[in-house]
């Protein structure tokens, strides 16, 4: 399954469309008036990757702030893994509805490098074809929470990225997006005006001791950590450079957003 998806981000069809859907999204950042920044409490660039990146979830807007502050090496090798019963393919619909999702999978997957990640049945199809893409060189971006969180209180991080963590055993980067939910609330359809702070914190490895249910539980403190932080309590701060900033502009739908 992992050398399908390859062979599909890699395909002509993508090749063409990512660029005029890229595009089209920068110009409705410009006409909407939203942005986003990045503080980061180490150097992704100096890490040995691939690299699995994990963050709390409010919107759709939050795949693109985080790929949009990614050093563009990183962003270009970055696969998102997108809810299965929301962008995967559909066969029990009629055929509006199969032909719908066929055309959301084909704009998530050729804008974002998305792959459908089963977020409810047993997770080791999924964690495998996931480990798979690690080997074949491509950092994941995925979403423990399973789905985009409504409230305040950030939902208990599912047991998946533990498994993914020791199975892959590379390093997991916690990230926290604040202000997604600002610029795209759920049920929204355009975006508001306003900035979404995305904090990469220290990167995380699976210890000899740990259990994927420690490891998550580890995991989803540091990102309720990076919740209460000051921007003044980081190392670097800022986007990239204009050389590396993305094309890429607006919401994407990973991990179990629904």
């Amino acid at each position: 399954m992992a050398e399908g998806i390859d062979r599909q981000f890699h395909s002509g069809e993508l090749g063409v469309l990512r660029p005029a859907i890229l595009g089209g999204i920068s110009v409705v950042k410009t006409v909407r008036r939203f942005d986003w920044h990045a503080e980061f409490e180490c150097d992704l660039a100096r890490l040995d990757g691939p690299l699995v990146f994990a963050a709390n979830h409010r919107s759709h807007a939050d795949t693109a702030a985080i790929l949009g502050t990614l050093p563009a090496p990183l962003r270009h090798r970055t696969a998102v893994a997108a809810a299965l019963d929301v962008f995967g393919p559909d066969s029990n619909g009629g055929f509006r509805r199969r032909l719908s999702k066929d055309c959301l999978q084909l704009i998530v997957a050729a804008g974002f490098h998305a792959f459908a990640f089963d977020r409810f049945g047993p997770p080791l199809r999924s964690v495998r074809t996931s480990v798979q893409l690690i080997r074949n060189g491509w950092n994941l971006l995925l979403y423990p929470e399973g789905t985009r969180n409504r409230t305040s209180q950030m939902r208990e991080f599912k047991l998946g990225v533990g498994v993914l963590a020791r199975f892959s055993q590379r390093p997991v980067i916690p990230i926290y997006v604040d202000g997604g939910d600002v610029i795209l609330p759920y049920g929204a359809f355009m975006p508001r005006p306003g900035q979404v702070r995305v904090h990469y914190g220290k990167p995380l490895c699976f210890e000899p001791g740990d259990t994927p249910a420690v490891f998550t539980r580890r995991l989803q403190e540091a990102v309720r950590a990076m919740a209460g932080r000051r921007s003044s309590a980081v190392i670097t701060t800022g986007s990239p450079s204009p050389a590396d900033q993305p094309s890429l502009d607006s919401s994407a739908a990973p991990v179990g957003s629904k």
